[in-house]
């Protein structure tokens, strides 16, 4: 027994018990001396304690809020979420904070902002909360399951930005984990947003993005949410998706009702506009269990859809992280091909179908890459397109064939002239003009051997720059031809204010011309009223006789295709010149 008294004697006088005791002497100070008002919480959220400054600030006395929950008395009480929420970021790192609406004592609602910590015992689980409370001010505040603060939101459509969206995704996360259940990360990119702003303006554009914003929000369950996370990008949150048919087949079901949501067109001035989207999609926990992870792979999934076409939807795959990987680096490598000088030249003929010479060329680039070898155009032009490496490459283009036409003057070789295709984004961002007319210049060449090959999508967008551009360019004796035709959004009644001497007939309409009739009909079509406009026609993807012969009899004027020859590296054209090499004919 003495040993037993000398024990306990000794345990109250232990130096954990002292700083036990001098540490809630310390908090009852603090308390008493806070011009804040304070409030000790058990983890069950019940009162303990509060000082004078609270009081003050509720109008409640200690006797009437000792012993009741401070859920009673938050507006918050209906929202489930949120106290999940706190209590989650609380056992993770022992604090909180957000701004939140107190009912006081005449059962109006007070904004204060709360700051909620949690007392680290020496040993075992938490079992207090020091909670911190200040008056705020009411704009804070807003709906009940907005916790953020208005910078969160986007001031054009009023809803959530990139930062709320991640905030309500890292809790939707939690809620998934707590109880097993699947949810969904969708980005949706609205397909030729820039040429709706460009062309009707930014006013349009804005009036357009709130519309689309209305009916995405139409769309979702109150569990659900939206969010703006970029120019034209919107951000879905999709909770709860295990019930009936499964998370997959449900995401499908919102995305085609997304679709139809989108399929009315939007009235924008005096113009009525299509809508079309794209949409990327990934779930949890199928492809990753964290927020970073989840954004990642719903923006992969996005940038594959776009590839696909416009208005399509694609969900994530382990693949598309592995395509997204090797895209990373085809890229990287093609920001230095031209430093590298890994680029190369070829030249694909071009055949008179009177006489079956050889009048001209078309330069295609190719890339020689160190370890890969000859990558194929469709591989890494796109890429170049979309990163804008376009530009440095088209004037690359340009620049080697006009250097190759002074090299066959230079050799004595009759040269012939060269088609260069001038890219959209090539044309719209730079002086164009100006740039060919240097090129003559420092070159010494006959710009009649230049051809700037011009597609459809480059000169529709502005077409008021765009005639004024090629003017000053017919101007310097620059021929012009436009690329592709058929393929776009023009028409050759549209064209007849573009100085355009030669129209190139897309390959798509050559395929099966020789048996298909409508086909037949509309390249005949074509041939007539180009040529009644004083163009020429040319048309490419010629591989066969029978090609042949039909593009003849409609009085096609040149040729291009695997029929005569395939592009071929620059010393090889060079010696067809020296040949005079010919396509033989039949009468």
């Amino acid at each position: 027994m003495r040993m037993t008294t000398q024990h306990s004697v000794v345990s109250a006088q232990s130096p954990m018990n002292r700083d036990h005791r001098l540490d809630a002497r310390l908090l009852q100070i603090v308390m008493e001396e806070s011009q804040d008002g304070v409030m000790i919480v058990d983890r069950r959220g019940n009162i303990r304690q509060i000082n004078q400054a609270l009081s003050a600030l509720t109008g409640y006395r200690a006797s009437e809020l000792k012993g009741r929950n401070i859920g009673r008395f938050l507006a918050h009480i209906e929202d489930s979420s949120f106290f999940d929420d706190m209590m989650d970021r609380l056992w993770h790192s022992g604090f909180w904070q957000g701004d939140i609406a107190w009912r006081n004592r005449q059962e109006t609602t007070v904004p204060v902002r709360l700051r909620v910590s949690a007392v680290l015992p020496y040993r075992g689980p938490v079992h207090l909360f020091v909670v911190q409370m200040v008056r705020t001010s009411i704009s804070s505040l807003f709906r009940p399951d907005q916790q953020m603060e208005s910078s969160s939101y986007d001031t054009l459509t009023g809803l959530p930005n990139r930062l709320l969206f991640e905030d309500r995704l890292s809790r939707s996360v939690t809620q998934a984990r707590r109880h097993g259940n699947s949810l969904c990360v969708m980005f949706l990119d609205l397909d030729r947003f820039q040429m709706i702003n460009e062309s009707l303006g930014y006013a349009m554009g804005n009036k357009l993005l709130k519309a689309v914003a209305e009916r995405l929000a139409q769309c979702l369950r109150t569990s659900d949410s939206v969010a703006r996370i970029g120019a034209d990008e919107f951000g879905l949150l999709l909770s709860d998706l295990d019930e009936g048919a499964g998370p997959i087949r449900n995401v499908s079901f919102v995305a085609r009702k997304m679709y139809d949501a989108l399929v009315e067109p939007v009235q924008l001035g005096s113009q009525e506009v299509a809508i079309s989207a794209t949409m990327g999609i990934t779930l949890y926990p199928q492809d990753g269990n964290s927020v970073s992870e989840l954004m990642k792979n719903a923006s992969t999934a996005l940038d594959h859809a776009r590839r696909k076409g416009p208005n399509n939807y694609q969900f994530f795959s382990s693949e598309m992280t592995e395509t997204a990987r090797r895209r990373f680096e085809l890229e990287s490598s093609l920001r230095h091909a031209t430093d590298r000088n890994e680029l190369r030249l070829f030249y694909q003929p071009q055949i008179d179908l009177r006489t079956g010479e050889l009048i001209g060329a078309e330069a295609l680039v190719r890339w020689q890459h160190p370890h890969r070898g000859l990558i194929s155009p469709l591989e890494f032009i796109p890429v170049a397109e979309e990163t804008g490496l376009i530009v440095p490459i088209g004037n690359w283009v340009l620049r080697t064939a006009c250097q190759q036409i002074a090299s066959w003057r230079d050799q004595h070789i009759t040269p012939v002239r060269i088609g260069v295709n001038i890219s959209a984004l090539q044309f719209k961002k730079q002086d164009l003009a100006a740039l060919v007319e240097q090129l003559m210049l420092e070159w010494q060449i006959d710009p009649e051997l230049l051809d700037l090959e011009i597609t459809e999508s480059a000169i529709v967008d502005d077409v008021e720059r765009a005639v004024t551009m090629l003017r000053r360019i017919n101007k310097l004796g620059i021929k012009l031809s436009i690329d592709d035709f058929g393929t776009g959004y023009s028409s050759l009644s549209q064209l007849r204010q573009f100085p355009f001497k030669t129209l190139k007939i897309d390959r798509s309409f050559v395929q099966n011309i020789s048996t298909n009739n409508g086909d037949t009909a509309i390249v005949h079509a074509i041939i007539a009223m180009a040529h009644s406009l004083d163009q020429t026609v040319i048309v490419e993807g010629l591989e066969t006789t029978e090609q042949l012969d039909v593009m003849r009899r409609l009085k096609c004027n040149e040729m291009q295709g695997f029929l005569f020859s395939a592009p071929v590296p620059a010393e090889v054209m060079t010696e067809m010149l020296r040949q005079g090499r010919k396509l033989e004919m039949s009468a």
